[in-house]
């Protein structure tokens, strides 16, 4: 079984590739719980419920026009939707290198954080809307 090291996800957002700017990356694929226990059973019954997703990403800042706030900034004070696409790697899409889509949207967004001398970052969590995020392998 083959193991993967980070070493060059393919990260964009609204179409603007952030993979020199982002140093950690998180897919969340969740449901609700909807719990459905009834006096039939022993232990509690539970379905899957809406999609709930997000993508996390921990930004290194630049505040360089094209760069990371130039883009977030307006994401989040236009309340616009836009694509996230996130891939193991930057090969093409593949069986082994699947990408992970989803629209979004930022409600969040915090553009300056930090101690003195540390580099300037920010993690910012992207849900998803309506659909979630879905997985391609071609």
């Amino acid at each position: 079984m083959a193991k993967i090291v980070l070493r060059s996800c393919d990260i964009t957002v609204n179409g603007v590739n952030f993979s020199d700017h982002i140093s950690s990356v998180e897919i969340n694929l969740v449901k609700d719980e909807i719990e459905t226990t009834n006096f039939s059973g022993q232990g509690r019954e539970r379905v899957a419920g809406l999609k709930d997703d997000s993508f996390v990403l921990n930004f290194q800042q630049d505040f360089a026009a094209g760069e990371v706030d130039a883009t977030l900034f307006p994401l989040w004070d236009l309340e616009t939707e836009f694509t996230v696409v996130v891939k193991p790697t930057a090969a093409a899409v593949s069986a082994s290198n699947p990408s992970y889509t989803g629209t979004c949207i930022l409600l969040e967004y915090q553009p300056l954080s930090g101690d003195v001398g540390d580099l300037s970052e920010t993690e910012v969590t992207f849900p998803t809307q309506r659909t979630g995020i879905s997985r391609a392998t071609s």
